[in-house]
């Protein structure tokens, strides 16, 4: 890994290390530095695949400086640019230094030659723009081989028959998507790609402007206007708002020609799975009480958020779409329904907890009388039951191998502390284990939990890590919407 970022850091010029490389600030203290060392890092390696090589080159400088290995000491604006190619990554940003920009949509969806084009999820964190652009249509079709998976062409090809570029600052500036996907259609050994996203993070310095987007081959344009949004701090500001167990949420509407446009922001430092992408395909959030598989219905997850009118009406989804905390969603009504209440059930919260806890590797089975004490809640470990399989395959050379492995269930329960805060799961993975990815688990019908492995038959004993516990945040909210902010 190493050698791999001192060759990125050789193709960059001496330019290109200078913008990145800043002058001035704080000191940072040993401690601080190891913690952004192995947090950074460990990013760095997860989102490799996600970046292009010369962002993360431009991460690894933003490091460099951070940690003042070249005698510069850290500033803020290295903070900002490392998190603007790599977010998350850990490091400490002063929240009350950070701004928040909403975005005015001015021209936000065009469809031209039966190509249709939408900006969404637009929005800016200190000086990190960010966009997603969409078009669906019949954009390019393909042979075998250039869809295939290693094949840039397919890319290639999309990225030249439709540059994008955002004007801005009075000057037209060049945009590389670092995160992008397609659908396709396949026909007798052609593939049509029908669908074309891609993500763009540009760093602006003088962010409160107007942008419009120009992508090749087409004559229409989108746009939008950035303004700083203090709602972050001031949840007034943005709407209808309610506190509870230091929760905000708060809401507004308005009223189109397509139905009531209503949008919400749930305001926390606790990790919400709704808002979190490294959840979005691990937790699906439980409906409030759901402790047995029989009592998670379908009535109940769709009793976890609807919007009724003033008569008590539920009114009906159009569709939505993820904003930065929170969500957009089109309701079909009109003014006359106002006014509206937003409804939300318990939250899902999610701890940063992690416990580790031996196992016995039996031949059959064996009680157990374990327990691991999370901050709202134990879980308790009441049997494990072994079986001892076969896997079959073939080594390098193409031989026939077979050896010997043991699936193990083990059974356990979890029992919820009182008070605001309620756990309901937990992330289990055994180390060393041969099998997959670590899955959420439900309850059966009654009310225990079933984790299943695959390890080596030589151990007598595995390591079961738990981490990520899960737990509901209990309070309801009921927003009340007296009137839109805006007919039109």
């Amino acid at each position: 890994m190493k050698g791999d970022w001192e060759e990125m850091l050789d193709q960059l010029e001496e330019k290109e290390l200078a913008e990145y490389l800043p002058e001035t600030l704080p000191e940072v203290d040993e401690v601080t530095k190891k913690r952004i060392e192995k947090q950074t890092l460990k990013k760095m390696k997860k989102e490799q695949k996600r970046f292009s090589r010369k962002q993360i080159a431009v991460a690894a400088i933003c490091l460099v400086a951070v940690l003042g290995i070249v005698g510069r000491e850290p500033i803020q604006a290295a903070f900002e640019r490392l998190f603007h190619y790599l977010p998350g990554a850990g490091m400490y940003v002063d929240e009350e230094e950070n701004v928040y920009y909403e975005a005015e949509i001015i021209h936000g969806e065009f469809t031209e030659n039966d190509i249709y084009v939408q900006l969404k999820n637009v929005y800016a964190e200190n000086h990190a723009v960010h966009m997603e652009v969409v078009m669906t249509g019949t954009l390019l079709e393909l042979t075998q081989e250039e869809y295939e998976d290693d094949s840039p062409d397919k890319y290639d090809k999309l990225e030249e028959m439709y540059a994008l570029t955002m004007e801005y600052d009075g000057e037209e500036h060049e945009m590389t998507a670092p995160s992008k996907g397609v659908l396709t259609e396949d026909e007798n050994d052609t593939y049509m790609i029908t669908r074309y996203r891609r993500d763009y993070q540009r760093y602006v310095k003088n962010v409160e402007q107007t942008y419009t987007v120009h992508i090749a081959g087409l004559e229409n344009t989108l746009s939008f206007r950035l303004t700083a949004n203090t709602g972050k701090e001031q949840p007034e500001n943005i709407g209808a708002s309610q506190t509870q167990n230091d929760i905000t949420i708060t809401a507004k509407a308005d009223v189109t020609d397509q139905g009531i446009l209503l949008e919400y922001y749930i305001l926390t430092d606790e990790r919400l799975p709704d808002f979190d992408d490294y959840f979005t395909f691990r937790l699906t959030p439980l409906p409030y009480g759901c402790r047995t598989l029989d009592s998670i219905t379908q009535e109940k997850y769709q009793d976890m958020l609807y919007v009724t009118n003033k008569d008590g009406e539920r009114l009906q989804y159009k569709g939505q779409e993820e904003v930065e905390n929170g969500r957009r969603m089109l309701l079909e009504g009109t003014a006359e329904d106002f006014p509206i209440t937003f409804h939300r059930s318990p939250l899902t919260g999610v701890g940063k907890e992690r416990e580790t806890v031996e196992i016995p590797m039996p031949e059959s089975i064996r009680v157990l009388d374990q327990t691991v004490e999370f901050p709202y809640g134990t879980v308790t470990f009441e049997k494990v039951k072994g079986e001892r399989i076969e896997l079959s395959g073939q080594n390098a050379a193409g031989e026939e191998i077979v050896a010997e492995a043991k699936e193990l269930e083990i059974t356990y329960t979890i029992t919820p502390d009182e008070g605001k805060r309620q756990l309901y799961g937990v992330f289990m993975e055994v180390k060393g284990s041969l099998d997959g990815h670590p899955k959420q688990i439900y309850p059966d019908e009654n009310g225990k939990f079933h984790f299943y492995t695959l390890v080596s038959s030589a151990n007598e004993t595995v390591t079961l890590e738990l981490y990520d516990p899960y737990y509901w945040i209990v309070d309801d909210y009921t927003l009340v919407l007296e009137e839109p902010e805006s007919v039109k």
